[in-house]
């Protein structure tokens, strides 16, 4: 008679998936980082062109890996349920799904890029800005067909194969920056524009690459397209990118209004927050794959294994996180140096930073896996909806009334209080992923006892 599932014995089999899904989304990362790096070469010019279209390419992106993530939950679901023969519809309906949203969302992203100009950048950095913006957004046409593929890969089971394509994809990348970027091997200089058709190409290559390695499976084409599937798909991935969109939004609006305080205060914010951010794809990895074994769990109806793993992933997360926090707090030092801010204002103030994003370290690594979790009992909205109320609704007004002294103004309307700067700014940061942390842990043990079976 086999072992009722526990925490314990949950663990292993968890973080055997979850590994290469952890190592793959810290490698997809470095592919942004790769860009930034190596524009930075090109000049100033180039350098601050690169990270204002990549971050503002990545807001529409990551709604859409949000939604296609969808795909991972459903398959795992059905074949927890012994429903196998579902996967080719799943896969065909997840393809077709990625192929449209990103020709969608790239076709908008390509529109939008007549409004750079109003960013109030500098002329220079924003004609620099337009070839390579407009080329990322295309990109993501394959990079989210390439996240449903991987998707549906990790939830049969091979997130090594998807690793393996991602690694080729990052070699790929630099090598194409290379010969374009710098009019190597024979091609003209690009510039900027390089590296986007750089990235397009290394994002073409990864996708081929994993739809043409054994195992994929049938995908059925002749079989058509039904309606049904793409509302099952959408159930929960709209939410689930809508969740995405809150958690990039609330963070992309904050470095705006550390600006209001003063450039120390800007400037400080960005140390810290990169450095808090810098292990964020850990916990994302391990939410993928704790997310696909509960998947498993919940299509067999066995709770005690949905809560086994689930409750298990939440508290490695959190312990990895928590590792994390005290490891910023007694690196400090080495961090200012890093940054070349050491002996400053800006690393004094970021040095006090770093201890908020201490203490809501351990947090945001379960609030990353629950949200995951959540989505393979079917309770994406719910989750969706909780983080939108608790970042849009709660945190965002909190941190306006702590960090600007009483008469302060937004729009016409006074929104200041407390005058703290840049550390009331991050108090609500913190209350903010503790508390979405705590809700959204009690929904899905609250899910896993009582809406497994039903």
């Amino acid at each position: 008679m086999a072992a009722a599932p526990s925490i314990r014995s949950e663990l292993g089999p968890t973080l055997k998936l979850a590994v290469p899904i952890m190592l793959g989304m810290l490698g997809y990362g470095l592919m942004f980082v790769v860009d930034v790096a190596m524009a930075g070469h090109l000049g100033e010019t180039a350098l601050a062109a690169s990270a204002l279209a990549s971050n503002l390419n990545y807001i529409p992106y990551v709604f859409g890996i949000g939604v296609v993530g969808a795909i991972a939950v459903y398959q795992s679901q059905d074949n927890g349920a012994g429903v196998e023969e579902s996967a080719p519809a799943i896969l065909r309906h997840g393809m077709t799904l990625a192929l449209a949203l990103g020709v969608v969302t790239a076709a908008l992203t390509h529109w939008a890029a007549r409004f750079l100009p109003l960013l109030g950048s500098s002329p220079e950095v924003t004609a620099e800005t337009h070839d390579f913006f407009v080329i990322m957004a295309w990109a993501m046409v394959p990079g989210l067909a390439f996240h449903a593929l991987r998707g549906h890969r990790d939830s049969q089971h091979q997130p090594w194969i998807s690793l393996a394509w991602l690694a080729a994809g990052i070699l790929a990348n630099i090598f194409f920056n290379w010969l374009w970027m710098f009019g190597h091997g024979g091609f003209p200089a690009m510039g900027l524009a390089g590296a986007g058709w750089a990235t397009l190409a290394s994002r073409i290559l990864m996708l081929i690459g994993l739809w043409v390695t054994p195992g994929r499976g049938e995908v059925r084409w002749a079989d058509g397209l039904q309606l049904a599937v793409f509302r099952r798909l959408l159930a929960t991935g709209w939410p689930a990118g809508l969740h995405s969109l809150s958690e990039v939004g609330i963070f992309a609006v904050v470095p705006v209004m550390a600006g209001w305080i003063n450039a120390t205060a800007q400037a400080a914010h960005q140390v810290a927050i990169s450095t808090a951010s810098a292990a964020f794809m850990l916990p994302l990895g391990l939410g993928i794959a704790a997310g696909i074994r509960v998947g498993e769990a919940y299509g067999a109806k066995d709770a005690r294994k949905v809560q086994a793993v689930g409750l298990g992933a939440m508290m490695l997360g959190g312990l990895m996180m928590g590792a994390y926090g005290l490891a910023m707090i007694l690196l400090r030092p080495l961090l200012m140096e890093t940054y070349g801010v050491a002996g400053t204002e800006t690393a004094a103030l970021a040095s006090s930073l770093l201890v908020f994003a201490a203490i809501w370290a351990p947090f945001d690594g379960v609030q990353v896996v629950a949200a995951y979790l959540l989505r393979s009992v079917n309770r994406a909205a719910w989750a969706s909806w909780s983080v939108f109320i608790v970042y849009w609704l709660f945190c965002l007004p909190l941190a306006l009334a702590l960090a600007f002294p009483a008469g302060f103004r937004l729009f016409g309307l006074p929104v200041g209080r407390w005058g703290m700067g840049a550390a009331g700014i991050w108090i609500a940061l913190a209350t903010g992923l503790i508390l979405v942390s705590l809700v959204m842990g009690w929904k899905f043990r609250r899910s896993a006892q009582t809406d497994v079976d039903a």
